[in-house]
């Protein structure tokens, strides 16, 4: 998926932005509890701070150390990463538009007066993992960067290097730098970064991952929401959004960046001033187990979140795996317009061909927004004469190498990272190694 025309060195980024062109910078939270997501810059030096008048440091409204990064992207908006944001409130925001030490008094610090997270972003998966920040006032230091469009493949090809910048900590686990610092990282394929399994499998419409093999260089916690650049025929535009990793450059651990191409009509509809939909669904669920030769039921809920009424343009339902007979017996929300508050049901039954993995989705498109939103529902299908072993895998528990757990009958072994991964569906080179059947449970 990814081509790109290669990224300038950090040194040609200072001439041309002495030349007059704009860029931007990106970060993730510091405060992160666990190694899971873990963007900060490791590997990398101090950054010629010229290079980077539009990294924004985001603090809480009371303090002084920047938990996560941002970029500032013109007319009073900051870019970052929804994961840093989500859970807290625009008035306990502030930011440090050219802030490049950790807890100085450099750089423009204003409020925040608006906040808005993506509507599709998932807090599990870290799929649209955007924010933006609308400030009191606009900046009086610093500068804006250009934001990419249409795609990635537009700017770099796979394996050229890219920038990203970061207060985060400089290896895992380790410190924090007093200065901003900053790494040049390879673009790579998606094909390359599903490899590394788990939740590097879910890659691709709306993310991009940079790094190399053998690990060594990336970024890390306190690094979120800051930006990655390249040099697009003399402009530094932000291609992506720090996101999120597995540990700190770790070997074939890259990290993931939001695709801000892919979400650039998002940007665009905020910044335009007009109130972004907000529409809340279960993204994936997993459904109870059934057996072939029984009916399966599921209702999707859609849900108007926001403010601004939204009518669906277009809607259908969708079946994959060993999934049969589907239908729809209820749609309440084809051709109907949801308020603020206002729900609608999609109810869909389905049987299965033969044992396995049995899926169904809705798609459905808005009359007010760009954005394909799909929900997904999957379940285990069993044979008939199956007495059934579920065992003790938990879709909801993280599990890492060497953990073991049984599921329907079989005991599988975690080769990396894990959560939600259903154990047979794994395949040959997945997540999951199977080890055979479990002699404890009856089948």
């Amino acid at each position: 998926m990814l081509k790109v025309k290669k990224t300038l060195s950090m040194t040609a980024l200072s001439v041309l932005l002495a030349l007059g062109a704009s860029s931007a910078v990106m970060a993730q939270p510091a405060d992160a509890g666990s190694d899971y997501y873990e963007p900060e810059i490791v590997g990398g030096n101090p950054a010629n701070t010229a290079d980077w008048p539009f990294y924004t440091q985001i603090l809480s409204a009371n303090g002084t150390t920047a938990f996560c990064g941002g970029s500032y992207v013109g007319d009073g908006y900051v870019l970052t990463a929804a994961h840093c944001v989500s859970s807290r409130s625009a008035s306990g925001l502030n930011v440090k538009v050219a802030g490049f030490v950790l807890g100085g008094n450099d750089g423009d610090r204003i409020a925040v007066a608006e906040k808005y997270v993506h509507p599709q972003y998932n807090s599990s998966t870290l799929n649209h993992d955007i924010a933006l920040l609308k400030l009191v006032r606009t900046p009086t230091q610093g500068a804006s960067v250009a934001l990419a469009q249409g795609n990635v493949e537009q700017y770099v090809r796979v394996g050229d290097l890219i920038s990203v910048a970061g207060l985060g900590r400089l290896s895992e686990g380790g410190s924090r730098p007093t200065n901003l610092y900053e790494v040049d990282v390879p673009l790579v394929s998606d094909q390359v970064c599903r490899q590394s399994g788990g939740s590097y499998q879910n890659v691709g419409s709306v993310a991009f991952c940079a790094g190399y093999p053998e690990g060594q260089k990336d970024s890390c916690s306190g690094d979120s929401g800051g930006p990655i650049v390249a040099n697009s025929g003399g402009q530094v535009v932000q291609l992506g959004i720090v996101s999120w990793g597995i540990g700190c450059a770790r070997p074939a651990k890259y990290g993931v960046y939001s695709d801000v191409a892919a979400l650039r009509s998002w940007i665009d509809s905020v910044k335009g001033g007009a109130e972004p939909v907000s529409v809340s669904f279960k993204e994936n669920d997993t459904l109870t187990g059934f057996k072939v030769g029984e009916t399966k039921a599921h209702t999707f809920t859609i849900t108007n979140s926001g403010n601004t009424p939204f009518s669906f343009k277009t809607l259908n339902v969708a079946s994959s795996g060993v999934t049969s007979g589907l239908v729809k017996p209820v749609d309440t929300c084809s051709a109907s317009t949801l308020a603020a508050n206002q729900s609608c049901q999609v109810g869909v039954e389905f049987g299965a061909s033969r044992s396995g993995s049995a899926g169904v989705a809705v798609n459905f498109t808005l009359e007010e927004s760009q954005v394909n939103y799909s929900a997904k529902a999957t379940a285990t299908v069993t044979s008939g004469g199956d007495t059934g072993c579920p065992g003790n895998w938990d879709a909801s528990k993280v599990y890492d190498k060497p953990d073991q757990v049984t599921y329907q009958g079989f005991k599988y072994e975690a080769r990396w990272w894990t959560r939600g991964d259903v154990p047979s569906e794994s395949g040959t080179w997945g997540v999951w190694k199977l080890l055979g059947v479990d002699s404890g449970c009856t089948r």
